[in-house]
């Protein structure tokens, strides 16, 4: 449409000129040399200039375009090719994608042929590759596109994955250490090397990868420090005796880190009464109480010294409480410390609010104790039979029969890397596997014979009928 608007137009204005010329005055005299002379009017003078203008830039556009003729036609079919290419590329990766292995692999053999750019075609054969499980072939094509400018970083990530897909860790490890080398702001090489030595055990791999991560911002905030005071305490839980000072410093980073982690608390703490450094000890329990209480450090806190009398222990487990007051288990631990001291009334009411809120089998044992001190036998033994079938703590189930906590395996402090680090949960492993737990409402360890010892009076056995909010009648 727009080039028969442009003919119109130069005829027009072609008719316009003829017009104007026309009313010039004068002529043109042509002598061709053998004493003729021809005389033409002006008007037509210039129109045989113009058609012969014409004519010539006719013949020069033909002559230049059979001169070019042959580029045209290798542009021509080069275009054809790229078009070709560009299509088996692009339906090869959408085969890939749709998980088609046959029609991958086809279209990946046509690419080879049309493409000219060589990591297009390794990535469509690595992709095609993998969907049809061909790890090995796969990780060569990964591993060739590599070795190309621009592909190094997606050809890391491709082998990675498929030697880790086929069994070869070492491999993969490799690979994802190499990327991280690499400057850029991809953070797969970071997840990928982390995981792995997690998931190895190599805690001191893990805390250096996750101290290059927070170089290159890639990991901040509560992640990291949570991370960290996991994999320092996993580091400290498995050194031997004779490297407890290592296993201290550790596990002073980890609290350092993240205090409301109860295991680098009760592991610290543990540490220290080793050494007999009681004081300190009972200074990092609190701190841990204060961030967050964990039952197994007020158990842990009752046995810090073998001779303690029972005054000592009840002032360490005042301080607990002391610590963070409103919480769930400082009111059990404010239960226990009433029973202790024979204040049966007390720990029965704070048990009993402590029932209503969650109902579990540790509580309904310590209110059975609590009961059977009071004299309600009828309601202890209630109580008792109630504790079989209720519900029992993960926490509480933190702590073995002989009072031990948190002795977790390598794939339980690997969970504990994810579930604490990102999400500040704590797992139970005993809890998961319905482990033996420590019978709530007994000690785990007593005073030494010998030691100093407040007087206590025998429990009463005899039974009373007291009302049902246990408040004395006026």
């Amino acid at each position: 449409m727009i080039i028969l608007f442009l003919i119109v137009l130069l005829i027009v204005l072609a008719g316009i000129f003829v017009l104007w010329a026309s009313r010039l005055p004068g002529g043109m005299t042509l002598d061709l040399g053998n004493g003729t002379l021809y005389e033409f009017e002006l008007v037509w003078a210039l129109l045989a200039i113009l058609l012969i203008g014409a004519a010539l830039a006719l013949a020069w556009s033909l002559v230049t375009g059979l001169i070019t003729l042959p580029s045209r036609f290798g542009k021509s079919r080069r275009a054809s090719k790229v078009k070709a290419a560009n299509k088996a590329l692009a339906d090869g990766l959408l085969a890939a994608e749709a998980g088609d292995a046959e029609l991958a692999k086809k279209l990946s053999k046509k690419a080879a042929q049309y493409a000219e750019d060589d990591r297009l075609k390794l990535l469509l054969e690595a992709r095609a590759a993998e969907i049809s499980d061909d790890w090995s072939g796969a990780e060569r094509a990964w591993g060739q596109l590599t070795r190309l400018p621009g592909g190094q970083l997606a050809g890391l990530r491709g082998a990675a994955s498929a030697a880790s897909a086929r069994g070869d860790a070492v491999s993969a490890v490799a690979r994802a250490r190499e990327a991280l080398e690499l400057k850029s702001g991809a953070d797969w090489p970071f997840n990928s090397l982390f995981d792995s030595q997690v998931a190895d055990g190599d805690w001191d791999a893990a805390l250096q990868t996750l101290s290059t991560g927070e170089k290159r911002g890639q990991i901040s905030g509560d992640s990291l420090r949570r991370r960290r005071a996991v994999l320092f305490t996993a580091r400290a839980a498995a050194l031997q005796h004779n490297e407890r000072k290592e296993a201290q410093r550790l596990l002073a980073e980890a609290i350092r880190s993240a205090p409301s982690f109860p295991p680098a608390a009760w592991h610290g703490a543990r540490q220290l009464m080793i050494d007999e450094k009681i004081k300190a000890a009972q200074g990092v329990l609190e701190l841990g109480w204060k961030a967050r209480p964990h039952p197994a450090l007020s158990q842990l806190a009752r046995r810090l010294e073998t001779n303690a009398a029972p005054s000592v222990i009840e002032g360490r487990l005042k301080n607990l409480v002391a610590a963070n007051p409103d919480h769930r288990e400082s009111r059990i631990l404010g239960a226990e410390l009433a029973m202790q001291s024979r204040s049966w009334l007390n720990a029965v009411k704070a048990l009993a609010l402590l029932v209503e809120e969650k109902p579990t089998a540790r509580l309904c044992l310590l209110l059975e104790k609590a009961l059977r001190g009071y004299g309600d036998l009828t309601e202890a033994e209630r109580w008792g039979r109630m504790a079989v079938t209720a519900a029992r703590e993960p926490e509480w189930s933190d702590i073995d029969p002989r009072g031990g906590a948190f002795q977790y395996a390598n794939r339980d402090w690997a969970r504990m890397v994810y579930a604490f680090g990102d999400a500040g949960t704590l797992i139970h492993p005993r809890y998961e596997t319905s482990e033996r737990e420590l019978e709530a409402g007994r000690p785990v360890a007593l005073p030494a014979p010998g030691g100093q010892q407040d007087a206590v009076k025998p429990p009463r056995t005899d039974v009373v009928t007291p009302p049902l909010d246990y408040v004395p009648e006026d």
